[in-house]
């Protein structure tokens, strides 16, 4: 099969003499990053810092440095979970040696813990306490975003409390900042808009860390917000003195079919030449980044098949926690996103071969830097193979011979340059944005004393029009309409609300517990599976809760079903046993009546009456019933899905199902829909559709 093979060289970090963090030596990006935070925070200043570095070049004491020798709190957030553990690791000997809870990772497992330790009756009280320690916190966006939006329950003024507490946090460190969306960006500008413009002497210095260096932020914070903004970006060195932070690798490029899902089909095309490779090198390990839950199972299981004397293992969404620790270490690893970050692959989790998908620029670059990190025991060689869009590759190989040697600065040119760009939804943060701005300000002023509200406000005014270009009474009139129809509360979570089922796993290859929650549309597509009632699975959870009592009360506290409100986006639509999957994905799509669709076409709304459906054909009676009074925030149009991905560059993930439109008789119109959900529907609404809402007076059916 065609493939293109390249040697990567190393890349090595100058390092400067000068007193630092202990015995360590800066690279010159670390000390620069050190002496632009000493500067604001002695100078009472607000400093925007944008670190752009290579994985595993040293961001995380380029960030905190300067937090801990002065022993100032920082406040850290990552986006996932396994990121905040792998960085709590990093950390702990320098700032918290002595466990005295000066460093404290928060996610909502450890606020169990706490909540339990403290006898704590809510999540909230519980993280005041914790944060009156004044410890450097290490958390993921779901829980900052609910402090500044005040969105936690809870005794009369502790979202207040809550917000004062971390408004006295003077380092905000964002990492991995190039994951977050369009809305998450435009979340945080905000907050950090909101903090300057409460007190713009406190002294403050936000740390956005990325692996690629553009972001819309950045100009929002400069351009709009008028803040100082640096940019400290790594420059590598060939002096023989520098430092390897990057081993040299082979790397070969597949092209591979990655809009209709079909990169395992070339993967296991490739599978000849991976034996070849553990043939020479027997005890070379293996880690797998790929999208799909699906693609990751089915890879695992033929790597079984194939390589028998190997043991494989599966990191992933649908994985139990007890699985997660221990499969890094098993010589095969099979993942998917969830190990993109977080997990730094070295000693006995060291990895030799990489494989992965890329489906954009951003991806292929934030994958290819988990290899080859480290020097390694075994002279085994580092060798990644990307599966990239065929016209990546077509673009790649006309520019690039077979055993050429480059850099890694110079790859990341080239492959910047050989993607097309998704859309990033720009005009988001103009159309939506105002109405969760508007909330966010309406809980913020709240705070104040009479004395002091009336500049809080007008402050917070002014940031809310320099970032959208709307106006007070603007915004306040797209937040009140917003919460008239009923659209708002998706806009107040920071992770898109989707379709959630709480599952039991019998498939007898997780050894872990098999209560899962997970995405409904994974289990309608390639699940094998029986419905059940709510009462029996709680039943079959109490014949777990023996064995495994703190996950099953969180299974119990969390796996309900949701509500019927358009309010309630927590909960899951169903409950299942699955018993195996699929080879092929089955078909599914959404079902509505023409009444829900009439003269809504093209704008976010609520509706109801949805149904699901698939091919080949389910029984989905208990779903169908729940999920047809469900009322959910949605954006829907007479336009096939595949249409709207092509024609309005849609990232490649972006989840927009098809719709079809129910007759008053019952029968089905011939025309595919799109329907997204929730963040979603905001999103593809915020592209722009004034032509199909004006045209949108009649249905054909």
């Amino acid at each position: 099969m065609p493939a293109l093979t390249v040697n990567i060289s190393p890349l090595a970090f100058e390092q400067i003499n000068e007193n630092w963090l202990g015995d360590l030596k800066p690279y010159a990006y670390q000390s620069q990053v050190y002496r632009l935070a000493q500067e604001a925070l002695t100078g009472k200043k607000t400093l925007c810092l944008f670190l752009v570095t290579p994985t595993g070049s040293g961001k995380t004491l380029g960030s905190y440095a300067y937090a801990i020798n002065e022993k100032v709190p920082a406040f850290g957030v990552y986006p996932t979970n396994e990121l905040i553990r792998d960085q709590e690791n990093a950390l702990k000997p320098l700032i918290d040696p002595t466990d005295d809870y000066r460093l404290l990772r928060i996610d909502s497992q450890q606020l169990d813990y706490w909540q339990d330790t403290l006898d704590k009756v809510q999540h909230a009280t519980t993280f005041e306490t914790l944060m009156n320690w004044k410890p450097t916190i290490l958390t993921n966006p779901d829980i900052l975003f609910y402090t500044f939006f005040g969105l936690y329950a809870g005794s009369k003024g502790i979202g207040s409390r809550l917000f004062a507490l971390m408004g006295q946090y003077q380092q905000f460190v964002f990492d991995e900042f190039h994951l977050y969306n369009v809305k998450q960006m435009a979340d945080v500008a905000y907050l950090v808009g909101t903090l300057h413009a409460i007190n713009p002497h406190y002294g403050r210095v936000f740390t956005f860390a990325s692996a690629t260096p553009e972001s819309p932020a950045r100009e929002w914070l400069e351009r709009q917000l008028q803040l100082p903004v640096e940019i400290v970006e790594a420059e590598p060195s060939i002096s023989p003195q520098a430092r390897t932070i990057a081993h040299s690798l082979q790397l070969t490029l597949l092209p591979a079919d990655l809009r209709r899902w079909q990169s395992v089909e070339t993967l296991l095309a490739y599978l000849p030449e991976l034996g070849k490779f553990f043939a020479d090198y027997p005890q070379a390990r293996l880690v797998t980044i790929l999208d799909s839950v699906a693609g990751a199972i089915t890879l695992a299981q033929t790597l079984r098949e194939q390589f028998p004397g190997k043991t494989v293992s599966e990191i992933h969404g649908f994985s139990s926690s007890q699985e997660r620790e221990q499969a890094v270490k098993k010589q095969f690893t099979v993942g998917t996103s969830t190990i993109e970050v977080g997990i730094d692959f070295k000693d006995e989790t060291g990895k030799d071969l990489l494989i992965y998908e890329a489906r954009t620029a951003a991806q292929f670059i934030q994958r290819f830097g988990r290899l080859a990190r480290h020097e390694k025991i075994l002279s085994i060689p580092n060798r990644a193979i990307a599966l990239v869009p065929e016209y990546v590759y077509h673009f790649l190989t006309e520019r690039l011979l077979s055993d050429q040697h480059l850099s890694r600065k110079e790859l990341y040119s080239l492959v910047e340059e050989a993607y097309q760009k998704p859309t990033d939804f720009a005009h988001y943060i103009r159309k939506h944005a105002p109405a969760e701005f508007t909330e966010a300000r309406r809980k913020v002023q709240s705070m104040f004393q009479p004395d002091e509200r009336p500049r809080v406000e007008d402050e917070l005014g002014k940031t809310i029009e320099a970032l959208t270009g709307k106006s007070s009474s603007q915004a306040w009139g797209a937040y009140r309409g917003y919460e008239e129809k009923g659209i708002l509360q998706p806009l107040l979570t920071f992770r898109g609300s989707g379709f959630e089922a709480a599952i039991l796993d019998e498939r007898a290859t997780d050894p872990g517990l098999p209560a899962k929650r997970y995405n409904l549309m994974f289990l309608l597509r390639r699940g094998i599976f029986t419905e059940l009632e709510e009462q029996e699975y709680l039943a079959y959870l109490d014949k777990l809760a023996n064995h495994w009592p703190e996950d099953v009360a969180r299974e119990k506290r969390y796996g309900k079903l949701i509500g019927k409100n358009p309010k309630e986006l927590l909960g899951v639509y169903g409950f299942f046993v699955l018993t195996n999957l699929l080879e092929k994905t089955r078909k599914v799509w959404f079902e509505v009546s023409e009444e829900q669709v009439y003269g809504r076409k093209a704008c976010v709304t609520v509706i109801s009456d949805l149904q699901v459906s698939t091919d080949p054909g389910l029984r989905l009676r208990l779903l169908n019933r729940h999920l047809g009074r469900k009322q959910i925030v949605a954006w829907f149009v007479d336009q096939h899905p595949a249409t709207i991905q092509f024609g309005r560059a849609l990232p490649p993930l972006f989840e927009l199902h098809e719709l079809r439109v129910r007759r008053p008789g019952g029968a089905l119109s011939d025309q595919i829909w799109s329907i997204a959900f929730n963040q979603d529907a905001f999103f593809v609404d915020s592209l722009g559709w004034w032509k199909e809402q004006r045209n949108d007076q009649a249905i054909i059916l």
